[in-house]
């Protein structure tokens, strides 16, 4: 029977990545049986690489109308594609890190449900976890990072509190999936480096699905996005804050303090928890992870690292941000200055040609005669 991948992040688990590497290395996922299709559907902010988002995009017909028929359509539209390309290969991959969060609540799995009642595939979940700890904190500095929200002017501890629409209790999602696909069809992995097959996020993906990477596939080394350090972090937060910031200084604000973070020195001596505050937190979700482990993982003991061992709890204040916060100031004065002397060296030209409007004129004759010849 021909089998449906579904990668489904979970969300800062490297998922671009992967969908980046099935995308560039098309023929070759061919020639072993994979297929990996892009839709023509594009949805606001959203890469078409994730081409597992109709089963959880909305759809509207104008900005507040949405249209639950036009999603049906696409649904059936998609899988009607998938069913093609079925009749060539044996496995079709898809991918979207949205159906961890939004799954449910957006129906997508029921409709995915009904699919799997006809009996034309099977389905392989594929999904990552990472420590709920190291997922938060990844969340807050994305959203802090792109800025133009309410919550980019959080604090970590209103993040915390308040860590809107992301499902912690993996456990628990975990179970709710299974009920549609099956317990035995779910595969669990780490987002661990040092866990992955080859070092890398995409040989592992490989990996996962049964995939042979041989020589030829292209694995895009460039780091795509790229995590501000903890000092500016905090600098870019304070920055969300501006009243009247618009996208295109909160665009130049981000560029700065992507290229500041491009060093991070000894950021990740530092962590945003305190041992005991750590301790706390990770309490939560011990009891799930273990259950992960023993059911999802076979023969491990532990789902994470639950050592919990940090070195410095990282303050506002500190050293690094003042560092940071010098050099990058320092880049937007240096960058005003070299607008300025543009700007001025534009004014003087235009005035040199107000004032000798005959001379620029017969300057543009004889050039162009140059030309001619």
């Amino acid at each position: 029977m021909k089998t449906l991948y579904l990668h489904i992040g979970t969300p800062k688990t490297a998922t671009t990545a992967i969908q980046f590497f099935c995308r560039d290395n098309q023929e070759l996922l061919n020639r072993q049986g994979y297929f990996y299709p892009v839709f023509e559907w594009k949805y606001p902010n959203v890469l078409r690489t994730r081409n597992a988002h109709f089963l959880v995009g909305d759809t509207y017909l104008s900005q507040e109308e949405r249209s639950l028929e036009e999603e049906e359509k696409v649904f059936q539209e998609a899988f009607g594609q998938i069913y093609e390309a079925f009749e060539q290969y044996d496995g079709v991959i898809l991918s979207d890190e949205s159906m961890w969060n939004h799954g449910f609540r957006i129906d997508g799995w029921n409709r995915l449900k009904k699919e799997l009642e006809r009996n034309i595939f099977t389905i392989k979940v594929i999904v990552y976890l990472r420590r709920q700890d190291e997922f938060t904190y990844s969340w807050w500095n994305q959203v802090v990072k792109e800025g133009m929200k309410k919550t980019s002017s959080f604090t970590w501890k209103e993040m915390l509190e308040k860590l809107p629409v992301v499902q912690l209790d993996y456990y628990g999602t975990l179970e709710k999936i299974a009920a549609v696909v099956g317990k035995e069809n779910i595969t669990v992995r780490k987002f661990d480096r040092a866990s992955f097959v080859g070092q890398a996020i995409q040989a592992d993906f490989a990996d996962a699905i049964g995939l042979e990477l041989s020589e030829g596939y292209q694995i895009e080394s460039k780091v795509e996005n790229i995590s501000l350090t903890k000092s500016s972090n905090e600098i870019k937060r304070l920055l969300n804050c501006l009243p009247g910031l618009d996208k295109k200084r909160n665009d130049l604000f981000r560029e700065y303090l992507s290229g500041i973070s491009m060093n991070p020195r000894n950021d990740r001596q530092y962590s945003m928890l305190s041992e005991p505050e750590l301790r706390e937190f990770m309490s939560k979700y011990e009891e799930g992870n273990r259950r992960i482990a023993e059911e999802y993982l076979k023969g491990q003991d532990k789902l994470f690292d639950d050592s919990y061992q940090v070195e410095k709890k990282w303050e506002s204040g500190n050293s690094l941000m003042v560092e940071d916060a010098v050099t990058f100031f320092g880049m937007v004065t240096l960058s005003l200055l070299k607008k300025n002397e543009e700007l001025e060296h534009q004014i003087t030209t235009l005035r040199y040609k107000l004032n000798h409007p005959f001379q620029t004129v017969g300057n543009r004759i004889k050039n162009s005669r140059k030309k001619a010849q």
